[in-house]
């Protein structure tokens, strides 16, 4: 029953899908389906196990952990852009008059699922450099860090038109973005040493 579940999924991802891309979608799903992604699986459901028992960090502890400066780029003057917490219970600021943003939300505890799920999906899929349309995807590790990025042309009117995500220290999930900038001139502007304050954490 389960294995026609992710088959039936398949369906709906072709018809999502351009031409270029189904083979790639039909292969991530066919691979899932016969247990090909087991290692992947364990992997995840092993960090998602691990993180669950840890303690998240406070607000104040988030606050004072965020980088005041991102590679040549300062924190943002502007009071409206300082680090601030989110919602979703995650730190974000930004850089350089607003050219880069960046969020990071600690993956401990009850955070566990919305850091690693995401993580996970991306892994899965099987794509490593995809173009559709104004939307460009893809799969690189910078730094011995696995690097999840999506480029949009600026014809989208997206605010930022470049991202990049990925786990810190195997907790944290970072999630970068840059106006004006490619996913290779976002990473060269960040700068991961100033991530080391969360090491102290984990």
């Amino acid at each position: 029953m389960k294995n026609i579940l992710k088959l039936s999924l398949v369906v709906l991802l072709l018809i999502s899908c351009n031409d270029s891309n189904k083979s790639k979608a039909m292969e991530s799903v066919i691979d899932e389906v016969v247990g090909n992604n087991d290692d992947i699986n364990q992997k995840y459901d092993l960090l998602l196990k691990e993180l669950g028992t840890k303690t998240p960090m406070t607000n104040d502890q988030l606050l004072a952990a965020f980088p005041k400066k991102l590679g040549k780029l300062n924190a943002s003057e502007d009071k409206n852009n300082e680090p601030r917490i989110t919602s979703a219970k995650s730190v974000m600021g930004k850089f350089g008059d607003g050219s880069v943003r960046m969020e990071i939300l600690d993956g401990a505890g009850e955070n566990a699922v919305a850091t690693v799920l995401p993580l996970k999906i991306l892994h899965l899929n099987k794509v490593t450099s995809e173009n559709n349309n104004a939307f460009r995807y893809s799969k690189k590790e910078r730094n011995g860090i696995l690097t999840f990025g999506t480029d949009r042309d600026e014809n989208t009117q997206a605010e930022y038109q470049s991202e990049l995500r990925f786990l810190y220290d195997n907790r944290f999930y970072v999630l970068l973005e840059g106006k004006a900038m490619d996913t290779d001139a976002l990473w060269n502007a960040f700068d991961i040493s100033a991530l080391k304050p969360f090491k102290t954490f984990n």
